[in-house]
């Protein structure tokens, strides 16, 4: 004869009045790593890079930043001083016999884009191996609380005794954990210094097909860093103008422009 009262001694009403407060326990916990996870003193703000702009939003943006920077200044004012990430994208691209397309590249470049990227956590920009961490150890108490509400779900059907809204709970505990485990490329503060970039360097977005021959190199490279290629997919802006991938010049003679 099955109990269809019990499973493991405990009645399923009696059952879910603890689940569910184990349960909210488990949320608040997580909640509250995740805020210390998440909390830091507010960085000094530093003048970025083309390139540290582009890592905000994607390895292939910093690199993209680099490139069109270097395309610009041979397209129009000569080189000028470049930051150290851009010299060894240069670098890279004579090692490649001058192929400047940034996706590419990116595999080549695995250690000074960690340098990078290092040194924006370090700045508060980006977030970094500490906040992934702390992350995922903040999930810890809603998957054990979800693993044991599973566990009972399958004893109590086995047994057909009524699970009530228990498999939903667990469900929920499902959804909470992919949802907390998600964690932006950026720190807060590193999504407001994006957003403030973006406005204050409006004026280099591809719809305004800005000059480079005229702005020069370093705003080739911001416009690259911060807002990529065009609609079209082929907007190169260390060209100059806004111009097609098609006219574009190279740089040292061997230099191609890529998307």
């Amino acid at each position: 004869m099955h109990d269809h009262t019990n499973t493991w001694g405990i009645s399923t009403e009696a059952f879910l009045g603890w689940y569910v407060a184990a349960a909210t326990g488990a949320v608040v916990i997580a909640l509250v790593i995740r805020g210390v996870a998440m909390r830091k003193p507010t960085p000094a703000l530093r003048t970025l890079t083309p390139p540290e702009m582009g890592v905000l939003t994607s390895d292939e943006r910093a690199v993209r930043a680099a490139v069109a920077e270097l395309e610009s200044a041979a397209y129009s004012a000569g080189q000028g001083q470049h930051d150290r990430f851009t010299r060894i994208v240069r670098q890279r691209i004579d090692d490649a016999g001058g192929t400047a397309v940034p996706s590419r590249l990116v595999p080549t470049l695995p250690l000074p884009l960690l340098e990078l990227r290092s040194d924006l956590v370090q700045a508060g920009y980006l977030n970094g191996n500490r906040e992934h961490t702390l992350t995922r150890l903040s999930v810890v108490p809603v998957v054990v609380v979800a693993v044991v509400g599973t566990i009972r779900t399958g004893f109590t059907v086995v047994n057909e005794n009524p699970v009530g809204y228990l498999p939903l709970v667990v469900v929920c505990l499902a959804l909470i954990v992919v949802t907390l485990l998600r964690l932006s490329r950026r720190t807060r503060f590193g999504q407001v210094e994006l957003s403030r970039l973006k406005d204050e360097y409006s004026y280099l977005t591809p719809n305004f097909q800005p000059s480079f021959a005229t702005y020069g190199a370093t705003s080739a490279g911001i416009a690259a860093a911060l807002f990529g290629p065009g609609r079209d997919g082929g907007w190169a802006p260390g060209c100059g103008g806004g111009s097609s991938p098609s006219s574009c010049s190279t740089f040292s003679s061997t230099v191609s422009c890529g998307g």
